[in-house]
């Protein structure tokens, strides 16, 4: 007899797949680094360029310094990072991309990716094990935190804090 009990990587794996078209499909793909899920079903993916974070940051901004950003806003839950486009996604409930006030955050390029009708959005997610660059990596893997979520209410709070702050001059004061 098989013992059922799972270790917190299997648990996430699981849960993240649940989110799969075909689960033996993106397994294969995780060996190549990504698979690719569909939002919308155990979670949506909430979009956001890394320079909304913080203004300084772009596709160059080190792991451990976006961390720290997470850790600093409180977005306690599993996010995972694009540096080639440079975006932060973060996993929250699925449906809430029915609600997302997508109009107030259109020119800034953040996005509420979920499988509201008649769109279905498939994310490229990283394997678990992808925690460093190069390629997508996860910031907070879902096998590392004791929220499936991050708190869509707190970062819908966040982003509009982020933005209502005031863009800094460049330090050297000249033209670019």
């Amino acid at each position: 007899m098989r013992n059922h009990a799972t270790t917190p990587r299997e648990s996430a794996e699981q849960w993240l797949l649940r989110a799969a078209p075909d689960e033996q499909a993106a397994r294969g793909e995780w060996s190549c680094g990504v698979a690719l899920l569909v939002a919308g079903r155990t979670w949506d993916a909430l979009r956001v360029p890394y320079e909304v974070l913080d203004p300084s940051f772009d596709g160059d901004t080190d792991t451990a310094t976006l961390r720290a950003c997470v850790d600093r806003l409180r977005l306690v839950g599993p996010s995972f990072c694009d540096p080639y486009r440079p975006y932060v996604y973060f996993l929250v409930q699925a449906g809430t991309d029915a609600a997302w006030p997508a109009e107030e955050f259109e020119a800034v390029k953040v996005e509420c990716l979920g499988g509201t009708e008649p769109y279905v959005r498939h994310i490229g997610v990283p394997a678990l094990h992808r925690t460093e660059r190069p390629g997508p990596f996860w910031l907070v893997p879902p096998d590392r935190v004791a929220h499936r979520h991050v708190d869509a209410a707190h970062l819908l709070s966040v982003l509009r804090e982020r933005l209502r702050q005031p863009v800094a001059e460049p330090a050297h004061g000249g033209v670019r």
